[in-house]
């Protein structure tokens, strides 16, 4: 007899034997997650296996102190096999979309917090995977657009923007993220337009420069002030193949709108037209 899915009322659903999980093949719903064994297998100082009760955690084989089932989150904790299929699942997000990212021991922090609190209910790995990395990105100020942390798995979007409303409600609606990291903001939106290694060290002195400006003033950075300050480096130091056009291109911003931002950048330090600061030390 087949499950109704309690999402979309579906009976499409499919045992997947890897996990251990009965998943809705249309939403992807988890229905039923097998339970996992409740004796710990313990090595006696002759080798031999005893068996011993673990309070409901999962069964494994333990050699003592050393062991690789000892680890950071307690000394005498074993982490259950559905917790590391989470947290590997996220360690395969934050690889595909950050792979010189840090973050990783935080992103499992987040991870059990969020399943101790049950705010992932029956979602699936993708989906909350996907949920912990696109949150905990933003929370360092270092944000990547839903459809980037997607690229991973796939998993349904919509599932995953409501984990990450259940997440932000969990940490008081986002009080936690920090501001966006200019320089990472800035490399973001440069490697859409060039690979020039040389010209990011230049917009990089141009960035430096033009929030020293801002940071005392009441300027607004608009969306697409990373590709006016790529403009502006640009005619600073004459790169001509970094055309307005290519980076209106590459970025998706309209003309109209990287010159209005242009031109408020200027404005700050008393300049008309970008044109007037080719060649020229800011």
């Amino acid at each position: 007899m087949k499950l109704i899915c309690e999402e979309c009322r579906s009976q499409n659903n499919e045992f997947n034997e890897r996990l251990g999980e009965t998943v809705c093949k249309d939403c992807g719903l988890v229905l039923i997650t097998e339970m996992f064994e409740e004796t710990v297998h313990i090595l006696d100082s002759t080798g031999e296996l005893v068996h011993s009760p673990d309070r409901n955690k999962l069964g494994s084989v333990i050699t003592g102190k050393g062991s690789f089932k000892y680890n950071k989150y307690g000394m005498n904790s074993v982490l259950p096999k559905h917790i590391q299929n989470g947290i590997r699942f996220c360690n395969m997000v934050l690889a595909n979309v950050a792979p010189n990212s840090s973050l990783q021991p935080r992103i499992e922090k987040l991870y059990i917090d969020c399943l101790n609190r049950n705010i992932f209910g029956r979602s699936q790995y993708e989906a909350r995977a996907t949920a912990v990395v696109y949150y905990a990105l933003k929370e360092n100020g270092t944000p990547h657009t839903i459809k980037d942390v997607c690229a991973e798995f796939n998993p349904n979007v919509k599932s995953v923007k409501r984990l990450v409303r259940k997440i932000n409600q969990f940490h008081r609606n986002s009080i936690n993220y920090k501001p966006i990291n200019p320089q990472y903001a800035l490399i973001q939106t440069l490697t859409k337009i060039t690979d020039d290694m040389i010209f990011r060290n230049q917009c990089i002195r141009v960035l430096e420069y033009f929030e020293t400006v801002v940071v005392n003033s009441t300027f607004n950075k608009g969306r697409s002030y990373y590709a006016s300050i790529i403009w502006i480096a640009a005619n600073v130091y004459v790169k001509d193949n970094i055309t307005k056009e290519r980076i209106c291109e590459k970025t998706g911003f309209s003309r109209w709108i990287v010159w209005k931002q242009t031109k408020a950048i200027l404005n700050l330090i008393g300049v008309e037209l970008v044109e007037e600061l080719k060649g020229k030390e800011l």
